[in-house]
């Protein structure tokens, strides 16, 4: 999967023309662990409404196949 999403060292350095090491850096943590959380959250929401759908057969997959497509959708790696 091509990510053209910027890093948030690059999103802070061109939003807000901040080029201080220890600013961008601090920033940088933070929004990433920010991300992440929402990433996570977003993935554990679709994963509870999906296992509805499963579980009243409006899927026709197993709930093992469906729980790793959710899982694959956006890799936590990719935040950075």
């Amino acid at each position: 999967m091509e990510n053209n999403i910027p890093t948030a060292e690059e999103f802070f350095k061109e939003k807000y023309g901040v080029n201080d090491r220890i600013c961008t850096s601090n920033a940088t943590l933070l929004a990433i662990e920010f991300a992440k959380l929402h990433v996570e959250s977003a993935l554990k929401e679709q994963k509870s409404k999906l296992n509805d759908l499963v579980k009243y057969g409006a899927i026709n997959e197993t709930w093992e196949e469906v729980q790793k497509t959710i899982e694959s959708a956006y890799s936590l790696t990719l935040i950075k």
